[in-house]
């Protein structure tokens, strides 16, 4: 039985869209793989690369496309490493670590890279702030967009602050950073920088911090000792908080923190001695675990607290030292945090020298 015109008419636009459907994909895939070519011809490894990859996942099955992307992978992969040691050589941490991430993805196997990757490791500052005494902030802080009441750490990199923004609901904040085959010493530099507001305008894009207590970046003039390691195996960051130790280094008291503070540490084994020219040590964390298996570090500055008595007076602060830690059931929500509330090594206290 012959088919009616109008259905012969409708298979064959089907058709025709189909070949002009096949034959866009191949030629978007030839020129992806020649543009691919002629970067790679220039030297420019990354950019080819990515050109090849859109030429074989558009067709798997292209033999030609698949030697492309895989060869362009390798010469990509090198160019990144040593761009990656220059990044390391200058401290630039962040872009190092990130380049050596976009290495790995095309380079899952090479051994150099996972040699380098051993050698990184993961810091988590964290803790709570409350704001108490406060009767209002709204006549204190300029007219903006956005308000984001936020901790400012120092880091090993003097130059650099680490922001922490706080989350409304729970008091908590947190920020990550990374570092490159740290040493001990380096870990105790971090330390509490600023807290107040970053006010954010959306129009002009444009932003600024208004402090409420500055301790600028104490300077750390020593550190002598060790501290000493036993891995037992992983255990919970809430089953070792040594309160009383710890309510013995902690004066309670609201003050008024001072700029210029300089001080130095004793790593007395199983402690972290601290003597401070401020005769005070809340600008520093309260507790260091450390997980040198996983290649993790936690720095917990434990339960912050500003005060301000007198609307649009100066603000104080302390830390409370709370045996019931709410704050860190808070952060153990955060899925994505949840490597860094184990350690090996040890928990180490920061206490009065």
């Amino acid at each position: 039985m012959l088919a009616p015109v109008g259905m012969k008419k409708l298979g064959l636009k089907k058709t025709i869209g189909l070949i002009l459907a096949f034959g866009l994909l191949f030629s978007g895939c030839n020129y992806n793989y020649h543009t691919g070519l002629q970067l790679e011809a220039e030297g420019r490894f990354e950019e080819a690369n990515i050109e090849f990859h859109r030429a074989y996942t558009r067709s798997p099955g292209n033999e030609k496309y698949k030697d492309a992307f895989h060869r362009t992978a390798q010469k990509t992969t090198e160019d990144m490493l040593i761009r990656y040691e220059q990044y390391v050589k200058e401290k630039k941490y962040a872009i190092a670590f990130r380049r050596l991430e976009q290495a790995r993805t095309l380079s899952p196997n090479h051994p150099r890279i996972d040699l380098e990757l051993r050698k990184w490791y993961r810091i988590l500052i964290a803790g709570k702030l409350d704001l108490v005494q406060i009767k209002s902030l709204n006549n204190q802080i300029p007219l903006t967009d956005q308000i984001v009441l936020t901790v400012r750490i120092n880091s090993p990199n003097v130059i650099r602050r680490l922001e922490a923004p706080v989350d409304y609901q729970t008091g908590t904040f947190y920020v990550e950073d990374i570092l490159y085959d740290p040493p001990q010493d380096l870990l105790m530099m971090y330390s509490l920088n600023s807290i107040g507001v970053k006010l954010i305008n959306n129009s002009t894009e444009s932003e600024r911090f208004m402090r409420f207590v500055d301790f600028k970046t104490p300077v750390l003039i020593e550190v002598r000792g060790d501290l000493k390691g036993n891995d037992k195996g992983l255990m919970a960051v809430e089953r070792f908080y040594p309160v009383a130790l710890l309510n013995q280094s902690n004066n309670g008291d609201f003050w008024y923190p001072s700029r210029g503070i300089r001080y130095a540490l004793l790593l007395d084994e199983t402690e972290i001695k601290v003597s401070s020219s401020a005769n005070r040590i809340e600008f520093l964390p309260h507790m260091l675990y450390i997980n040198k298996k996983e290649r993790r570090y936690f720095l917990d500055f434990g339960n912050l607290q500003l005060s301000q008595k007198k609307t649009g007076g100066a603000w104080s602060y302390r830390r409370l030292i709370d045996h019931k830690r709410l704050y860190l059931k808070e952060l153990q929500k955060i899925i994505l945090l949840n490597t860094y509330f184990f350690y090996r090594e040890g928990g180490y206290p920061y206490v009065v020298k």
